[in-house]
């Protein structure tokens, strides 16, 4: 069970990274949300439900809502550019209970820098350094072998399936408990080019 997040102000404090600056999506990120899905490569990936719109909305109310939700992703040495990618944290229901859950969503023209596994990085380390979580899970595609990659990298374990998009094939299941993490902390993993 999911306690109320007593220290919002973990969440606000936690900016960025080394090389990615973190926050809140904002209404203007829409477009690069769109050309996220749109990417052939991440379409391969994505199931089908909330369109683009739907989902930057969703992820803006579980902000408003719980002070948590995934954020929009951007270079620190190229805040520009605009956001590259969005993910991070959220409270959602996983096989019919509430869970925290780890999503990362990069364009293709981002990946293999090992910039999904930094910002993992960071939204395990508040999860369990700054929420005190018991646990947390992310769901995937199965045929999604770079971001199980990442996943495997930064700690997390294959442990079971779900399935959670009618008609589609079931989302595997991963996660890291909090035991888990203590024992091993993740250190920041080398980046892998994409299909290694």
């Amino acid at each position: 069970m999911l306690s109320p997040l007593s220290t919002p102000n973990l969440v606000e404090r936690l900016t960025g990274t080394s090389r990615l600056l973190l926050r809140p999506p904002e209404a203007a990120d829409a477009r690069a949300f769109r050309e996220l899905l749109s990417d052939p490569a991440n379409r391969r990936f994505e199931p089908g439900g909330r369109a683009a719109s739907e989902r930057l909305e969703h992820w803006r109310m579980l902000w408003a809502r719980d002070g948590l939700g995934p954020w929009a992703v951007r270079l620190r040495e190229q805040p520009s550019l605009g956001a590259i990618g969005f993910g991070g944290l959220s409270r959602e229901r996983i096989g019919g209970v509430m869970a925290l859950q780890l999503e990362f969503h990069f364009l293709s023209d981002f990946w293999g820098r090992g910039y999904a596994a930094e910002m993992s990085l960071a939204a395990l380390g508040l999860a369990f350094d700054g929420l005190h979580a018991s646990a947390v899970q992310a769901l995937l595609a199965p045929g999604n072998t770079a971001a199980r990659k990442t996943l495997e990298r930064v700690g997390l374990r294959l442990t079971g399936s779900v399935a959670d998009h009618p008609g589609e094939a079931a989302s595997l299941l991963y996660e890291i408990n909090a035991a888990q993490y203590a024992a091993h902390p993740p250190a920041q993993p080398e980046a892998t080019p994409f299909g290694a």
